[in-house]
Order: C-alpha cells, then sequence, then structure tokens
C-alpha cells in the first residue's frame, strides 16, 4: 500500500508539474513557487481557499465568510502546498488574508498549515 500511495504521488505531482508547465506564462522551476494562473475560474482553487477559511473558523472559534481566492502560488513538495491571498468578510467588511494549504489528494488529505491577515 505504501509503495502504491508513493507512486501516486510522483504520478500526480508529475501531472501537476506538466499541467502548470504548459499553462504558465513564466517557466515552472520544480521545488519553487510557481503562480497558478486564472485563480478567479479555476475552481479547485477556489474550493482549497473556502477549505482554509472553514478550517481557520474551526480552529479560532472565526466566524469568516469566504468570498474568494484572488492569487496563488503552487509549490510540489510530498504532496502540493498551495499559498493563496484570499478575500473573506469579517462582520461584512472585506478582508485580505494570506492562507497556505498542504493537499496530498491520493490520500483525500488537506491540511491549512498557515492563515493571517494581510497587513495593508
Amino acid at each position: 500500500m505504501e509503495l502504491q500511495s508513493q507512486f501516486l504521488c510522483r504520478l500526480f505531482c508529475v501531472f501537476f508539474f506538466i499541467i502548470l508547465s504548459a499553462t504558465a506564462a513564466a517557466p515552472v522551476t520544480a521545488g519553487g513557487w510557481n503562480e497558478i494562473p486564472d485563480v478567479i475560474n479555476n475552481t479547485h482553487v477556489q474550493d482549497l481557499g473556502m477549505f482554509a477559511v472553514l478550517a481557520y473558523n474551526n480552529s479560532t472559534a472565526s466566524s469568516l465568510f469566504f468570498y474568494a481566492v484572488f492569487q496563488a502560488q503552487a509549490q510540489i513538495a510530498e504532496g502540493l502546498n498551495v499559498r493563496m491571498v484570499i478575500q473573506a468578510l469579517e462582520s461584512e467588511l472585506p478582508k485580505m488574508y494570506k492562507a497556505y494549504v498542504w493537499e496530498k489528494p491520493w490520500e483525500n488529505f488537506k491540511n491549512l498549515t498557515f492563515f493571517e491577515p494581510v497587513l495593508v
């Protein structure tokens, strides 16, 4: 089973790397952070943003309301790290947040690793 998980991880990483390379304007670097294009229309990135807000709410007893992800980069590292700039409503006021989500889709695993307001 462990061998199968490692194979699926590598297969996903190669697949993601190829897709990102084909759609990115700048060259993709393995292990580095790469811009995810058209995040507004990327349902997976928007779902990760919603997950980040819900996970933050659950861990802090906050009541943020997810609006949208406006910027995202990805890094392949034992899965996929995605860092995002998210807009969420707090007491009906829009605020920007930076969030990192670590994902292993072949294991149905997501973890919020970082979430904080963006200071302007």
